[in-house]
């Protein structure tokens, strides 16, 4: 893997809790490394270091070529290093070299997630150890007894199909992952079961695959109930009389859950699902570069719960949990699609609101007018089961209140750093919380001297 994986904001380990991340990537019985846009290796899970033979420590901090070796194949690594440059995915094989000096067949995936610039930032890299599978593919070709014995054994299903799609042969696993029976699927064709497979692109698979005599890629299969699943599809084509294909369909079903738990894990808040502060910063970054080039006003909203801790005190923290949540989708209802929301932490969410125009009179009262309405959302009363919350100050009625102060600052081409303008947006909210709370001021820098 080509991945000389990193990011200067981004240290999955550290930007959601390590417990939960080493929990979740335990879990996982594939390799997983997660690496940056340097392409140097920020973190590798249990099962990574148990098919490589090195130690978290040891792969920690290298690029992913560590791994090659003298019989690496090299258009295989110029594949993956072009996948990388490029922010595309890539799926292949490649021999690779354990810490004790044996060959092993990765079975690699790699996934770029690309920023708003459309540049890949982060990526995510599955390995599986296939060497035997290897082994038993060179095997069957040299014993057809041998052949039909395997397939029908095989965890991959199978197909032997002519040149026109139509199946010739499948396995027992095929039968089992599809729900049809030999004899149905002995009378359908591939396109049958390929569930959202554009015709054009199909066409220009089995081109390349005839022109190159072997061809690999993901698809989506439609099970006889109609419920769809993710394969990786392995052919080779054999040019005998009128052609054959030679195809085993691997599940990746769980691969493909297990990938975007870990992006989840790694950019989204597990609470409330929103973002967290470390992608919410890579977003305001960007922001910042795309508002000096167009030259237009943008706002950061920094809102803080007022009295969440007497909430948490008085119900305790499940119930502070249940508020959250609430309170982070009532924010999301009351932006934009194109803004922004985060969770940064404890009861402290943030906004980011772009496109104000290049009339700062104008974007400030946007900006306060978006502010006023969060405000109004967040004091509504909030009925979290059965005990009802009116966000604003105490009264003599015994309920808890917690509403919102928010803090709210202006950015154009003003070149502050994304931490500079959270401060601010802070220092105004902390201004909002001193006058009483359940209101919004705008950042002066007059008023924080």
């Amino acid at each position: 893997m080509d991945t000389h994986l990193a990011h200067p904001t981004f240290i999955p380990r550290r930007s959601m809790g390590r417990r939960v991340l080493d929990q979740a990537l335990r879990s996982i019985t594939q390799g997983v490394c997660v690496a940056g846009s340097d392409q140097v290796i920020l973190s590798v899970n249990t099962a990574f270091t148990v098919i490589t033979g090195y130690s978290e420590t040891e792969c920690v901090g290298r690029n992913c070529r560590f791994l090659q070796g003298p019989e690496s194949d090299p258009k295989t690594i110029d594949q993956i290093r072009e996948a990388c440059i490029v922010g595309t995915s890539f799926s292949g094989e490649i021999l690779n070299y354990r810490k004790d000096g044996t060959a092993f067949w990765n079975d690699l995936l790699i996934s770029a997630l690309k920023d708003t610039e459309d540049k890949p930032s982060f990526y995510i890299g599955i390995v599986r150890d296939v060497t035997e599978h290897r082994q038993l593919q060179e095997e069957m070709s040299s014993d057809q007894t041998v052949l039909h014995n395997i397939l029908d054994t095989t965890l991959d299903g199978f197909w032997h199909a002519n040149n026109e799609g139509r199946l010739l042969a499948v396995n027992d696993t095929y039968c089992r992952q599809s729900g049809y029976s030999q004899a149905e699927l002995l009378s359908m064709r591939i396109a049958d079961l390929e569930a959202q497979e554009d015709p054009i692109i199909n066409r220009q698979h089995i081109e390349q695959i005839i022109r190159e005599g072997r061809g690999q890629f993901e698809s989506v299969h439609r099970r006889k109930d109609g419920t769809l699943w993710d394969v990786e599809i392995s052919t080779t084509y054999h040019p005998d009389g009128e052609g054959q294909f030679l195809v085993f369909i691997r599940d990746i079903t769980a691969r493909k859950s297990a990938e975007k738990e870990v992006l989840q894990l790694a950019f989204y808040d597990p609470l409330t699902k929103v973002l967290n502060r470390r992608l919410f910063e890579d977003r305001l970054s960007q922001k910042l570069l795309q508002t000096q080039r167009n030259q237009q006003h943008g706002a950061i909203l920094f809102i803080d719960l007022d009295h969440f801790k007497e909430l948490n005190d008085t119900y305790g923290h499940q119930l502070g949990d249940v508020r959250l949540i609430d309170v982070a989708k009532r924010l999301k209802d009351g932006i934009r699609e194109a803004d922004t929301l985060a969770r940064l932490g404890g009861d402290e969410f943030a906004i980011i609101l772009g496109e104000l125009g290049n009339d700062r009179a104008n974007a400030s009262l946007q900006a306060k007018k978006a502010a006023e309405k969060l405000c109004k959302s967040l004091s509504a009363t909030a009925c979290l089961k059965g005990v009802e919350h009116k966000t604003c100050q105490s009264d003599d009625s015994g309920k808890c209140r917690c509403s919102a102060s928010i803090g709210v600052t202006l950015f154009s081409d003003n070149q502050l750093s994304p931490g500079q303008l959270l401060s601010q947006a802070d220092a105004a909210m902390y201004q909002a919380k001193k006058a009483g709370g359940n209101r919004f001021q705008l950042y002066e820098a007059n008023a924080q001297k």
